[in-house]
């Protein structure tokens, strides 16, 4: 499974999932009963349920089927297409605090 972490799931329609990461603690109370795969960096899940994997979706609790197997799953990892950015283009962006402060960087209040 570790080769699977840093890249994003690539659907059959082209949709991707991710960035993958491993999974930790505590879940949401929805997936206690469910065999959590990894998780992405926005607090989505990938579950492992009657053979099939899964993305839970944090903001809805929705469950789409992404995979038929975890065989399938994990050979539909990929590393994260390119985004192009024009200048000017992203307006603003969170930093995590504590991640800002571990690379010596201070964030305005």
């Amino acid at each position: 499974m570790n080769k699977i972490y840093g890249q994003v799931f690539r659907a059959s329609d082209g949709n991707e999932f991710g960035i993958i990461r491993p999974a930790s603690e505590p879940f949401p109370d929805e997936l206690l009963s469910t065999e959590v795969v990894a998780e992405d960096e926005c607090g989505n899940y990938f579950i492992l349920k009657a053979g099939e994997v899964f993305f839970w979706n944090h903001e809805n609790s929705d469950l789409s089927v992404i995979a038929n197997s975890i065989s399938d799953f994990i050979s539909g990892c990929v590393e994260p297409s390119e985004i192009d950015l024009r200048p000017n283009q992203v307006n603003s962006a969170w930093i995590d605090p504590d991640f800002a402060a571990s690379l010596g960087i201070k964030l305005k209040s």
